[in-house]
């Protein structure tokens, strides 16, 4: 089990700079993955993010690439001919003008920078993608065993909630069996008034079954207690199980509320704010869990 949470560093050198990579992940309902490059690496963004996936299955991951010295880089220098030949006309202007006998020569031009435009290629060179792709595979690890590391003390943190909440399970199923003959009694005397009528409606009588049914929690107990079984292993399991526990925790949350509103029994009512309480704690947790 792996928290949400975590951080990572990576390095890798190429020929000419080094690569860096600092990845940090945070919580979030699905995968989100944000990746702050360099220009020349919009090419292969699709590629870091699958090695993303590979790893994360939940949360929001965001990669920080930074590159210290560059490889060397097939750079392009084009004239600007248009305006060279505006220079042109303007120099010629001149010398007719001012009778100058010679004209601009090549040094003139060359020394204009407006003339020229200085274009660098695109796209990363191979060694600075391979040396890239290093980096953040080994960020990617570090932040990995930090998530791990913080899913074992959730886990741990978890696991003693769970216990809690199965005790005051046991303590709720015990007060309903003291209370089954306090139960037994009402349910008697109701009977007995309803037949000391001249006559029994049909729907009184349902009303003295609904009576024993409507405090009876039995059933819910049940499904809670295999609630917390299935909970407690998911987390023994090496896999994203964060969404399980998401849907698993509602359905928890669902038969502790139904206790709470049939139990007619104050001390049952208080176990049941206690077990909420801890549910509620559970469900907390289980918000970092990937």
């Amino acid at each position: 089990m792996k928290s949400m949470t975590g951080f990572g560093t990576g390095s890798r050198a190429f020929p000419g700079g080094r690569a860096t990579v600092d990845v940090r992940a945070v919580n979030h309902r699905f995968l989100e993955a944000k990746l702050h490059l360099p220009r020349g690496f919009m090419a292969v963004e699709a590629e870091f993010r699958a090695l993303i996936a590979e790893r994360v299955e939940r949360g929001r991951v965001e990669a920080f690439l930074s590159l210290t010295g560059r490889a060397a880089r097939a750079v392009r220098v084009v004239p600007n001919l248009p305006l060279a030949r505006e220079y042109a006309k303007a120099a010629a202007r001149l010398r007719r003008e001012l009778g100058i006998e010679r004209g601009p020569d090549l040094q003139f031009f060359l020394s204009r920078g407006d003339l020229f435009q200085v274009t660098e290629a695109a796209r990363a060179s191979t060694a600075e993608v391979q040396a890239c792709t290093a980096a953040l595979r080994k960020a990617l690890a570090g932040a990995d065993r930090e998530r791990r590391r913080e899913g074992r003390f959730l886990a741990r943190d978890l696991r003693q909630r769970i216990r809690t909440v199965q005790r005051l399970r046991r303590e709720i199923a015990r007060r309903q069996e003291r209370l089954r003959p306090e139960l037994h009694e009402k349910l008697v005397a109701r009977v007995g008034a309803l037949l000391a009528e001249m006559k029994v409606e049909p729907a009184r009588l349902s009303d003295v079954a609904g009576l024993l049914q409507k405090n009876d929690v039995t059933e819910e107990l049940v499904r809670l207690e295999s609630h917390l079984e299935t909970f407690a292993g998911f987390l023994a399991l090496d896999e994203a199980v964060g969404k399980r526990m998401d849907f698993l925790l509602q359905e928890m949350q669902r038969e502790v509320n139904t206790i709470g509103a049939k139990a007619d029994d104050a001390p049952i009512r208080q176990l049941v704010v206690r077990v909420k309480q801890e549910v509620e704690k559970i469900r907390e947790q289980g918000q970092n869990i990937e």
